[in-house]
């Protein structure tokens, strides 16, 4: 049947072209985007690209100009910070569950240089299959200061805090020293994946198992065996 207008005349070319619109574009031509729908597109995007991933690619991705992208989630060392929190959110999960698998639940259960490997190694796991968003997220920019790239360690660092504050209690010792601790243990994981993702053909497990020998000794029970 052949469109027509409320006055009974069938639309021309221009005016159908005008009438256009997208799924999701309400009337007036304004794509309803959230946040989320323009970061899913960012991850394909650095999936598809890689790190040099640009602005300009996320908004063709996402459906919408650069204006809103600027809009939803800032400019890029912004995307980045936030792409790092669900980077890091996949950490914290992967680290929760390598933990609790290990029995890792409470200080009575104490630690293991076997727990230990095991946590690091859930975490380069994350990494590897999310690789070019590691690398997007820790790169830095002109725009990225350093004290910006602390969002993945900031998020991540919370399984590990917990843990070793329970692991010194259990021990009978201060548990001060558990956050600056897991933000040395994370960092210090941070820079081996990327050496590991960009100069290394070891496995996760290798280099889990050798990070965890360095780092067994300076943990209380760490003459205690596995």
């Amino acid at each position: 049947m052949k469109q027509t207008d409320v006055m009974g005349k069938a639309p021309t070319t221009t005016e159908r072209r005008l009438n256009a619109r997208r799924p999701g574009r309400p009337v007036g031509g304004q794509l309803e985007v959230d946040r989320e729908h323009v970061l899913d597109a960012a991850e394909r995007v650095i999936a598809r690209d890689g790190a040099g991933a640009s602005i300009e690619a996320v908004a063709l991705e996402a459906g919408v100009t650069k204006p809103i992208v600027y809009d939803r989630v800032g400019g890029r060392a912004d995307l980045a910070d936030a792409l790092a929190e669900r980077l890091a959110d996949r950490m914290v999960d992967a680290a929760n569950q390598a933990l609790q698998s290990g029995g890792q639940t409470g200080a009575d259960t104490g630690l293991t240089r076997q727990a230990l490997t095991t946590f690091i190694e859930a975490n380069l796991q994350v990494v590897d299959r999310h690789r070019d968003l590691f690398l997007y997220v820790t790169g830095g920019t002109t725009e990225q200061t350093a004290l910006g790239r602390l969002k993945l360690a900031e998020r991540s660092t919370t399984p590990m805090t917990r843990a070793l504050v329970a692991w010194r209690r259990g021990f009978g010792q201060s548990a001060e020293v558990a956050e600056p601790w897991a933000f040395g243990i994370v960092g210090m994981l941070q820079m081996s994946a990327m050496w590991w993702l960009t100069q290394s053909d070891r496995s996760a497990r290798d280099v889990a198992d050798q990070l965890a020998e360095l780092l067994w000794h300076g943990l209380p029970g760490g003459d205690r065996s596995a």
